[in-house]
């Protein structure tokens, strides 16, 4: 009598379950933890041209976001790991941390540089560019203002 109803008691217990798991948008998973699982990072740059000696502030010239059961959120700064990596796929590659995400780093060298982030185990990369001092105007996209053509129509 007792293995009658436990079956009894069972089977539309699990038939709710499943009903109940089948109309939700996110994976069961998500049900036992409270954010789903991270799928991957992406970074967005809001600066790509340097000159040498500027300042790369993570902070200011990029944006990290995390694609959580395929919800994208952002990831504070502070929490993702950040280097630059000199004369990327050459002899003499050097990769060199930025240890603080607010100061920044100063970019001593010319060239292609990759900028390489880390969030827990997943990573993501951009290229940026260092010319001669001044190349860069420090203008971030986005912000008012920056350089532009200026044409003077002459009759």
């Amino acid at each position: 009598m007792t293995k009658k109803f436990f079956t009894f008691l069972v089977f539309p217990l699990f038939f709710i379950a499943v009903a109940f798991t089948s109309g939700c948008s996110s994976p069961i998973g998500s049900l036992l933890f409270a954010d789903a699982a991270l799928d991957y990072i992406r970074a967005e740059p809001n600066r790509f041209l340097y000159g040498k000696y500027d300042l790369f502030i993570p902070v200011k010239h990029m944006e990290v976001f995390g694609i959580f059961g395929g919800k994208e959120k952002p990831i504070d700064i502070d929490k993702v790991e950040i280097k630059i990596i000199e004369n990327p796929g050459m002899t003499g590659e050097k990769e060199v941390p930025v240890k603080d995400n607010q100061e920044g780093l100063v970019l001593e060298f010319e060239g292609i540089k990759t900028v390489v982030i880390k969030y827990l185990d997943m990573k993501t990369n951009y290229n940026i560019q260092v010319g001669e001092p001044g190349t860069g105007d420090d203008t971030v996209w986005g912000e008012e203002g920056g350089t532009g053509i200026v044409i003077t129509w002459n009759q």
